[in-house]
């Protein structure tokens, strides 16, 4: 481990004075600033470290941001009334919303009321349905009688984490479609009187109450700080910083199975199958076998990224500094997680660190990303930092915010095309607006808006790049034809910040009634002056609707 460390600590250092040349990734970065008296913003912000968009925020920022396939922002925000007002500088929040790039706001959705109060982060599912972290609040003798030491507890309430995944169902409303709760899933050896008195060490599938033994702040005992979902094992893993470990549980639960300790297709409930950075904390080790430090920031590598399937995440407080790391976490041929013969959770050391305590370093917040291209962009929350180094410990991009302003977690994007549309009526008419947000890099260069009627894949191919649209005759329209009704603008030259606006417009009753149910699919591409193409948006869909 300490060899690794060296190497990449070195090849950090070869890029403090001078950006590396290599191979910048491609997208837009995406963050916003926490705390403070305001004003708050959320940011894209380019290869050339242009701010290209801003979504401005009235109200207090929670410490989420994302943004949706959709190109909606997903973040979350303070509610007005918070169980302690303490809660809300330790990563409080309460209300969770989506937001369309003019920041109207489309989804505003409260957990800060009935024993609940979201907390730091959300996941956005493939389902649409979005994951929240929470504190529950409960009365501190429901910890007494689960086994906690009543003398490690402060007065107040006591706040274990829980999880809520939520469907939207309105704009302002949702349903809990399935829950899990840490003291659904816990173990002690210090009360013999309750029901769950064991041996911790025998039980690395249950949380030990009496772990740590003190608490920093109003009772928040595992401090929770992101919760992320792996679509492919169908897992939600979770960043525990009181503990200072990873928990993986499963997600293919019910929310009475996730209560229990079996059920689910790995059998177990909602039990840990998975955990790593701390054996002191399921009495597998000592202090000394501890590799996580008030961590944050735990992902998964998504499929077709360099490291799929590994663990990311930022380790604010190692003792030899802050450090991004990845490790392989140890499942058999079935996918199911393994101990090692000690009764430990490998791996012993992680796979891939990058460390510079002269360039970065960060006690809390702060997050990582693994980038389509091998790199991984870092989020030094406490200095404003922002970071994208490669495999081999290269410095490739930075941006630094003004000094005072922090940065919860900062995330990559390959999303250029947003429309403010997803249908428009056959009988009313109505206009489709785009917005195409290619970055500075591309200011100056010429555009084209193209569309397709039967869909988005496989797309073809022009000059290595994949046009995320099928062949057919509206393609053919759209290319012969830019800027023509029902087109207006959909060829151009974008601006210096490499934005432009395009529209397509139906008149009301142009069209039969049978035209209801189509679906319009539209990306746009960019070219160099000689011609060739530079880029390839995502696509984005609108329906005709009655």
């Amino acid at each position: 481990m300490h060899t690794a460390r060296t190497r990449f600590a070195l090849a950090a250092c070869l890029g403090l004075s001078t950006l590396a040349s290599a191979q910048v990734a491609d997208g837009l970065r995406l963050f916003g600033n926490l705390g403070g008296s305001g004003p708050w913003s959320t940011w894209l912000v380019d290869k050339n470290d242009n701010v290209v968009h801003t979504w401005s925020h009235p109200a207090t920022p929670g410490a989420a941001t994302y943004l949706q396939p959709d190109g909606l922002l997903l973040r979350t925000t303070a509610t007005d009334t918070p169980s302690d007002p303490v809660l809300m500088t330790f990563g409080g929040g309460g209300v969770v919303q989506r937001i369309a790039l003019d920041g109207t706001i489309v989804w505003d959705y409260h957990v800060d009321s009935l024993g609940k109060l979201q907390h730091h982060d959300v996941e956005l599912m493939p389902n649409g349905n979005v994951l929240i972290l929470a504190w529950e609040e409960r009365p501190l003798a429901n910890a007494i009688a689960s086994g906690r030491d009543p003398a490690t507890l402060e007065p107040g309430l006591w706040r274990p984490d829980c999880v809520i995944e939520v469907e939207p169902t309105g704009p302002t409303t949702g349903n809990i479609v399935w829950e899990w709760s840490v003291m659904d899933h816990i173990v002690q050896d210090f009360d013999p009187t309750k029901a769950n008195f064991g041996v911790v060490g025998n039980h690395p599938e249950l949380i030990d109450i009496n772990y740590p033994g003190t608490i920093d702040t109003a009772n928040d005992w595992n401090h929770c700080n992101n919760v992320e979902y792996d679509p492919v094992n169908d897992l939600v893993i979770l960043s525990a910083r009181g503990q200072h470990e990873l928990w993986v549980i499963d997600h293919s639960t019910t929310s009475i199975e996730a209560a229990g300790h079996t059920g689910g297709t790995r059998g177990k409930g909602g039990d840990i199958l998975y955990r790593w950075g701390n054996p002191e904390a399921y009495d597998a080790g000592t202090s000394a076998d501890q590799q996580l430090f008030g961590q944050h920031s735990v992902k998964v590598v998504p499929p077709d990224y360099p490291g799929a399937g590994n663990y990311i995440m930022f380790n604010n407080n190692d003792p030899a500094g802050s450090s991004a790391i990845e490790i392989v976490p140890p499942q058999n041929g079935n996918g199911d997680f393994t101990l090692d013969p000690s009764g430990v959770y490998g791996p012993t050391s992680p796979t891939w660190i990058f460390q510079n305590s002269l360039l970065f370093g960060s006690g809390f917040i702060s997050g990582v990303d693994r980038l389509r291209n091998g790199n991984t962009l870092i989020c030094s929350g406490a200095q404003g930092l922002l970071l994208e180094v490669t495999p081999a410990g290269a410095l490739v991009w930075q941006h630094q915010e003004p000094t005072g302003t922090f940065i919860f977690h900062a995330h990559n994007y390959e999303q250029y095309l947003w429309s403010d549309s997803t249908e428009v009526s056959v009988a009313n008419g109505g206009t489709a607006t785009f917005d195409l947000i290619a970055g500075s890099d591309h200011a100056g260069e010429v555009y084209l808006v193209l569309g397709s009627l039967t869909g988005t894949s496989p797309g073809f191919d022009v000059n290595g790049f994949n046009i995320p649209l099928e062949v057919d005759g509206y393609l053919a329209t759209t290319l012969s034809l830019p800027n023509v009704f029902p087109l207006g603008n959909t060829s151009g030259i974008l601006d210096g910040n490499g934005r432009a606006q395009a529209s397509f417009t139906l008149p009301a009753g142009i069209i039969p009634p049978e035209a209801v149910g189509i679906e319009f699919h539209h990306a746009f591409v960019t070219f160099s002056a000689v011609g060739q193409v530079t880029l390839a948006s995502n696509p984005v869909t609108f329906e005709l609707v009655d």
